[in-house]
């Protein structure tokens, strides 16, 4: 099984990148309005976590109906997925912002729960000769393709779910994750950060849209690959 989506859809103007929304749908629109993000040719790729926390958590599941936009699943999605059957999913998700979700009607919560679960774990997508790869907590192997095609080694290790809710990456003292080799540089998100956070090729952009009121959106068209 691939962990990767491909992105295969023509990109007719820019590609951009934004870190965890967390139901901030507003403060989402207003940061692509300031920096002119064009809504007829542009996408932008979410590094998942698009609800929670806030308070527009309908809007931002809408937001996966519009053609400018595209997500991977974060753990946050992963817990609407799991509250559905799974009652330490439903406590963890009620304490981690998720009340909203239980509020609304079975046939509700259970087509929400679909369109999460059709999310790919991370995404892959090519733009002006650069190879862009999006997860949302964590990339396991050094390499772009040995992630790809990870096999879990236990329940608690599966390659999904450590990608979800991993953190270790981001350890600068953990001297087992280098360089991503295989691709150009990849968007994470997950943990909050006081600014973009750059450990090798990987950049970590939750800056704590429901805590601080701000939103990381990064123009990648013109996005310089550096060591």
């Amino acid at each position: 099984m691939s962990l990767v989506k491909v992105w295969d859809k023509e990109i007719k103007g820019k590609l951009w990148v934004v870190g965890d929304i967390h139901g901030c749908y507003t403060l989402l629109m207003n940061t692509l309005n300031a920096k002119g993000f064009d809504f007829e040719n542009d996408l932008l790729v979410a590094v998942g976590d698009l609800v929670d926390r806030g308070s527009q958590n309908i809007k931002c599941v809408e937001l996966l109906s519009r053609p400018w936009f595209t997500s991977v699943r974060g753990n946050h999605e992963d817990l609407c997925i799991g509250g559905l059957h799974d009652e330490s999913y439903k406590r963890c998700h009620i304490g981690n912002g998720g009340d909203w979700f239980y509020m609304l009607d079975s046939q509700a919560m259970y087509n929400i729960a679909k369109v999460f679960a059709e999310l790919p774990i991370a995404l892959e997508v090519t733009h002006h000769g650069k190879k862009f790869g999006f997860v949302h907590g964590h990339v396991e192997q050094n390499n772009w393709e040995d992630f790809n095609h990870s096999r879990g080694i236990s329940a608690f290790r599966d390659p999904a779910q450590v990608a979800m809710w991993g953190r270790d990456r981001l350890d600068t003292d953990n001297k087992q994750y280098t360089h991503v080799s295989g691709v150009d540089a990849v968007f994470m998100g997950h943990t909050v950060v006081n600014q973009i956070c750059k450990r090798d090729n990987c950049y970590y952009i939750d800056v704590g849209s429901c805590f601080y009121g701000r939103l990381a959106v990064l123009d990648l068209s013109e996005f310089e690959v550096s060591a």
